[in-house]
């Protein structure tokens, strides 16, 4: 079936990447892509749930001919869990391919479940799984997560991309990367590796260090302050001196402070009295 052949390309979520001479290079790629894949369905997820008001949303992909849940949002789901695809709405969305909506009604409650499809070229990779403490699912609120049923497709070939390009890199990687070490005969004459030459010690700075403190409470301080802030703080403090340098300097003008804010204001206002005379 066409859809076990997507499966297969998501099959990496629940196993680790096998390891190549490129993943030091390009394993990260792939990892980048699988968190950014895995945080944009739980995203949908939150949103499905937000849109509709439902209990518990969940989002199950196609994995090795089972669907998993990848994204779970409430208390009714469990992310990494294979979804029971014998229950009423799920056999009926996986046989249609369109979305199933069934009621149960007790003496003591009242719930709603619903089925909405991700499916590509007819066939289903996943699905929305909702369920609500209420009598039923509207159609529009079916309809607000079958567009979302889109942006899965679309997140799902993103992966699908990155897998490819991560796969072709290791393909080209192990043709025209060399062995870096040739292997050992056995029966090659062992030779003597040569002892490591002895490093001469590092040179240690055997000069105190030197702690300056406030002199009113004795909290460590940098070397250009008498007080702490604290210290400064308080009333009757003495102020620190001001170097010359900088007590010779005169404080800027009005203009010179506000002027980039004059000038921005006259341009703002400017941009708008040519965007209303073009009107």
């Amino acid at each position: 079936m066409a859809s076990q052949a997507h499966a297969g390309s998501l099959g990496h979520l629940n196993a680790p990447v096998a390891p190549t001479r490129s993943d030091p290079a390009f394993s990260g790629l792939l990892h980048s892509a699988t968190v950014e894949f895995l945080s944009s369905l739980q995203l949908l997820a939150e949103r499905a749930r937000f849109l509709t008001g439902a209990d518990g949303v969940a989002i199950a992909l196609e994995e090795h001919d089972k669907f998993v849940y990848r994204a779970t949002a409430g208390s009714s789901f469990e992310t990494g869990t294979p979804a029971d695809k014998s229950k009423a709405p799920i056999t009926r969305c996986l046989a249609t391919a369109k979305p199933s909506v069934v009621s149960s009604h007790t003496s003591q409650a009242q719930t709603a479940k619903a089925a909405i499809p991700i499916a590509e070229h007819g066939q289903v990779v996943g699905f929305f799984e909702l369920c609500a403490s209420r009598v039923a699912f509207s159609d529009e609120e079916v309809d607000v997560v079958s567009s979302l049923s889109e942006m899965v497709k679309t997140a799902i070939t993103h992966m699908r991309a990155a897998e490819s390009a991560h796969q072709s890199i290791a393909e080209v990687a192990a043709q025209s990367i060399p062995e870096t070490v040739a292997p050992l005969s056995w029966h090659a004459e062992a030779t003597a590796e040569p002892e490591p030459k002895a490093q001469p010690p590092a040179p240690t700075d055997s000069s105190p260090l030197t702690v300056h403190v406030c002199q009113s409470c004795g909290f460590p301080i940098s070397d250009n302050r008498q007080l702490c802030v604290e210290c400064e703080r308080k009333p009757g403090a003495p102020k620190p001196a001001v170097p010359q340098m900088l007590a010779a300097e005169q404080d800027p003008s009005w203009i010179e402070t506000h002027g980039f804010t004059l000038a921005s204001l006259l341009i703002t206002g400017l941009v708008i009295a040519i965007i209303y005379w073009l009107r």
